[in-house]
């Protein structure tokens, strides 16, 4: 344990939480201290810096056509804007505006970025889509849903080639294709060089007509619970949200400290308003310098990750628990890679789904190891429709599963539903609702006006409303044994895959309706072959007695911490492969999606009940 060894220094605001009981049982909460002023619109930030040091590198990225090759490709805040306002001419003179919105398939590159901020600086939402979508998916249904539901005027692909199949997969008719390689056929298209124009006073004029209610984007939600909404975000919505974030730093300070403007490296994708918000324009917003990494935490992509960790020193890190767990492993085993990791970081944090705090305890290990001081690594939390983010641990601490308190400029609302409290929220930062689906956005918003996340939330110790809130369970994943017991799936999952350690990524829990809880499980595929030496498939390690008595072993331990039925697991199946995102059994958020996985796999799910049981299930007990 390293809970004895002091924070590196977090030049955190003091907290000021006010709250509020209801005498209808709710809770209110806000934060005390002030939230910086925002600007009218996401464009501001980049005209500011590119006149305050237009020398100052927004974005890099490796080579797009060779990523072996050394080296990084920069673009300053100076370049950015320049580049950025020919396109903007570009949208100017092809009809841009409110009711014109532009696609983008690509995955995170400069031009995404350069493609998107431009759009907006003319006036047309933007609608990001998932590559998954347009690349991986068989049918399409989710793409043409999309296009469909947001009408895009333009759409731009990074590559031809690459989108053939998908715009081939939808009605384009005579809409206009951007793409930065590769002309696709059988679409009107040009080139990003080709598209850019000379500015002239009409992109002056488009800058000028921004405001704060302009629609930037139309983000999509996973579809955990059908097909994917389109979530109205506004400049407004955007451009606060990142102030409140920086609202509870000491600004001046974190920056003396960084020795220098931000940096991070990130693969959080742009398509979701993790990576695009959070990361991207809050980085924006801030200065500071964005290394595009076309890694990620999976088998074929780590290499990558790893190769850009260790050149880049970042002085934030934020990601999904799913990354955090492959860092921890690569920090334990390559001392290189932890002391540049660790060398000038002030904060890590994680989104998206709960994090084990075994992890947490494995990486400060390290940091100790190299450092002699621990690093804070906490948690924000949101949703597409908060832009996302509204809470985070803004103080030291060493306890997972926290959401941390609100931000400045948001108000947190703790309604009772049945005997939990769900959490719900109302600000600058909260959509106005669903584009075109008026049902749904009546749904979203409770009578005073706070938007229902659908998360259940605890105070971490009711005595003391400042050390913050703890999830507690998605509402909708609150099931009921056949016995009464009622089961939160959110967090077996998390103690499941923190009792097993290595061996399984993640859990699907299952059991409505039966008698007891068993689990799909999906394999760490890098942590099985290592640990085996067998260099197969994940159908193979599925069968590994190695990998099985590891699983078998780590449940068994979860059970003996957690006897009750609510919590322990009567049996495990193996999953042959990984959830497919295209299909919606993962969010880009990198959580699963626990009620999809059990409807595409019902098959498997009948296998854990069926009796009697084949020999690939895993029993526990």
């Amino acid at each position: 344990m390293t809970s004895d060894i002091p924070f590196r220094e977090i030049p955190y605001l003091p907290q000021k939480l006010e709250v509020e009981h209801r005498e209808d049982g709710c809770i209110l909460l806000r934060n005390g201290q002030p939230k910086r002023p925002h600007p009218p619109h996401m464009l501001a930030p980049l005209v500011y810096w590119a006149a305050t040091d237009p020398d100052r590198v927004w974005l890099a990225q490796r080579d797009p056509d060779d990523p072996s090759k050394p080296g990084w490709k920069n673009m300053t805040y100076a370049e950015g804007l320049a580049r950025i306002r020919e396109l903007a001419q570009g949208f100017v003179d092809a009809g841009a505006g409110p009711d014109s919105p532009v696609m983008i398939l690509s995955r995170n590159a400069i031009e995404n970025a350069l493609v998107m901020y431009a759009a907006m600086w003319a006036g047309s939402p933007v609608v990001p889509v998932t590559p998954a979508y347009a690349t991986l998916s068989q049918d399409f249904a989710r793409l043409n849903h999309i296009d469909n539901l947001t009408s895009p005027a333009i759409i731009y692909v990074e590559d031809g080639d690459e989108y053939q199949r998908g715009l081939d997969g939808m009605e384009v008719g005579d809409r206009l294709v951007l793409y930065r390689k590769n002309r696709p056929s059988g679409v009107t298209s040009q080139s990003l060089e080709e598209f850019a124009k000379v500015p002239t006073s009409f992109v002056d004029l488009a800058y000028d007509r921004l405001s704060e209610e302009t629609v930037a984007k139309y983000m999509l939600t996973s579809g955990s619970t059908g097909e994917p909404k389109a979530v109205i975000n506004t400049h407004g919505n955007i451009a606060s949200m990142v102030k409140m974030i920086r609202s509870v730093w000491d600004v001046e300070r974190l920056e003396a400290l960084s020795d220098g403007p931000q940096v991070m490296v990130s693969f959080l994708p742009w398509s979701h308003t993790y990576g695009a918000h959070s990361i991207l324009h809050s980085m924006t917003d801030w200065g500071g310098t964005l290394y595009i990494d076309w890694g990620a935490p999976t088998p074929a992509r780590l290499p990558e990750m790893l190769r850009n960790l260790r050149e880049i020193a970042p002085t934030q890190h934020t990601t999904v628990p799913a990354a955090w767990a492959v860092i921890a492993t690569e920090l334990e085993q390559d001392r290189e890679l932890a002391k540049t990791f660790f060398s000038r970081i002030m904060v890590m944090a994680y989104g998206g789904a709960s994090m084990g705090q075994d992890i947490y305890e494995r990486i400060q290990k390290v940091a100790v190891d190299v450092t002699g001081e621990r690093i804070s690594l906490s948690a924000g939390y949101g949703a597409t429709e908060t832009s996302p983010t509204i809470s985070n641990v803004h103080w030291p601490s060493d306890t997972m599963g926290l959401i941390g308190l609100p931000l400045p400029g948001c108000e947190f609302k703790l309604a009772p539903v049945g005997e939990k409290m769900e959490c719900r929220v109302r600000g600058e930062g909260i959509t106005q609702g669903y584009f075109r689906n008026p049902e749904k956005t009546a749904e979203a918003f409770d009578d005073e006006g706070f938007y229902k996340l659908g998360d259940a939330v605890k105070f971490a110790d009711p005595d003391n409303p400042e050390k913050g809130l703890a999830f507690n369970g998605r509402i909708a994943e609150e099931f009921k044994l056949a016995n009464g017991t009622w089961v939160s799936a959110g967090t077996v999952r998390v103690k499941a895959v923190e009792a097993v350690g290595g061996p399984l990524s993640d859990v699907v829990v299952c059991g409505l309706n039966e008698n007891e809880i068993a689990l799909l499980g999906f394999l760490n595929e890098s942590w099985c072959r290592r640990k085996t030496g067998r260099n197969v498939g994940l159908d193979e390690l599925a069968h590994d007695e190695t990998v099985r008595g590891a699983v078998k072993e780590g449940l068994q331990e979860h059970n003996r911490r957690h006897p009750n039925a609510a919590a322990r697991v009567s049996r495990i199946l193996l999953q042959p492969d990984m959830p497919k995102a295209d299909a919606g059994e993962i969010t880009e958020k990198g959580y699963i999606n626990q009620g999809r996985v059990q409807s595409l796999r019902a098959g498997e799910v009948e296998r854990l009940y069926a009796s009697p049981r084949d020999e690939e299930i895993i029993e526990i007990n």
